[in-house]
């Protein structure tokens, strides 16, 4: 049986993963997976890039940054599957929630308040907030920067923002080092359940279909063993196809509260799982449609138009040049053939708007040029909310 070790963050979206493991899918293919919890995305990627992980789960601007040797040495590695679709969420302190003052259900209204408080910090002479992003190359960076932006605050003049692994998210909102933060689930509900934090934008009513996490599966074992390589990416194909019946809701919540996993109460990982997300502390739960994703094929078939949203925030927020070879890199990442023969029939999006976007002009992916003209140098849209 082929050994194979992968990394993981406490995050709601490593579950297909962990399920692969627990529920057999991965023994059932000849893989005796063994998963290794870490902290931050900066030790994940390196634990990839020199061998101690064989594959990991990892947020998907990273995995392409990392391929294509964007920030970092270049490590080769694959993605053949996408671990989830969204999941994330920007929330501020409840101090900084009463800052800025009443904030509703509606993301959007509470842009210009945000904007308000900001001035108000200026004109009094202190600090801008600060708010903390799990990584440079990430998704939460981002979402965060584009919702901010949206509603003309400048993300690199305006506010501070700082790196923090996603584990140590609320630990850092409860000492009043940060204002907010944006990071998947399930921290930013714990920070709503502790009574210091409040939900001001689930990540899913900002853009429908964002490319969460992925299988990186280093470059060793997906040449080295192609063979090994597939049977990870179906045993995790499995995983995800268990975790998106929601039949099993409460019994992925129960596992993944395992304290070798995520550490937190059942639950409060239902209500991620199921999208009943509390915004304030003591508030109601509301619905929130399309909050995490893990069905098969739509949500985890690895997707190039995704993917270049992600590599076109890059250029957008300056951590990137113009690569004319960037459509074949993320071919080379994805390995679409992978996943076409585990899932047939799973047929990359056509739309010229691939991650649903609702809060900026959409992206064809087609036409990267008409996209960025909708933006001035520093990145805000010409058209505010």
């Amino acid at each position: 049986m082929k050994t194979i070790t992968a990394g993981f963050i406490p995050l709601t979206d490593a579950a297909p993963l962990i399920v692969a493991h627990e529920k057999g899918f991965a023994a059932e293919a000849g893989i005796a997976l063994g998963l290794v919890r870490e902290v931050s995305w900066a030790n994940i990627r390196d634990k990839l890039s020199v061998g101690l992980f064989d594959a990991a789960h990892m947020i998907a601007p990273l995995a392409l940054a990392s391929a294509a040797g964007i920030g970092h040495v270049k490590v080769p590695m694959i993605a053949p599957v996408t671990l989830a679709l969204n999941g994330n969420a920007i929330t501020a302190s409840t101090a900084f929630a009463r800052e800025i003052g009443a904030v509703t259900d509606d993301p959007a209204a509470a842009l210009p308040l945000m904007r308000a408080a900001i001035a108000r910090r200026r004109e009094a002479g202190l600090n801008p907030p600060t708010f903390g992003v799990t990584f440079p190359f990430s998704t939460h960076n981002y979402i965060l920067r584009a919702f901010l932006a949206a509603g003309g605050i400048d993300p690199d003049e305006d506010v501070q923002l700082v790196v923090i692994p996603p584990p140590l998210m609320v630990g850092s909102l409860e000492r009043g080092l940060i204002d907010g933060f944006c990071v998947g689930s399930p921290w930013n509900s714990v920070a709503v359940d502790r009574g210091i934090g409040h939900i001001v934008a689930p990540g899913s009513a900002l853009f429908r279909a964002i490319p969460e996490k992925v299988l990186a599966i280093g470059g060793a074992l997906a040449d080295g063993d192609p063979g090994a390589a597939q049977a990870l990416t179906a045993a995790v194909v499995k995983g995800a196809a268990w975790c998106a019946d929601p039949a099993n809701a409460i019994a992925l919540a129960e596992l993944l509260a395992d304290p070798r996993y995520l550490d937190v109460p059942a639950p409060l990982i239902l209500r991620t799982i199921e999208g009943r997300l509390v915004l304030a502390p003591g508030g109601p739960s509301r619905d929130v449609p399309d909050f995490i994703r893990f069905d098969v094929p739509g949500a985890i078939r690895p997707d190039a138009a995704r993917m270049t949203w992600l590599y076109v925030q890059m250029l957008r927020w300056r951590q990137a040049r113009r690569d004319p070879g960037m459509a074949g890199r993320i071919d080379a990442l994805l390995r679409p053939g992978m996943f076409g023969s585990i899932a047939p029939g799973a047929i990359e999006t056509t739309s010229t708007d691939a991650v649903g976007s609702l809060i900026e002009p959409p992206l064809d992916w087609r036409a990267i040029d008409a996209y960025l003209a909708a933006f001035d140098a520093r990145g805000l849209p010409a058209k505010l909310l």
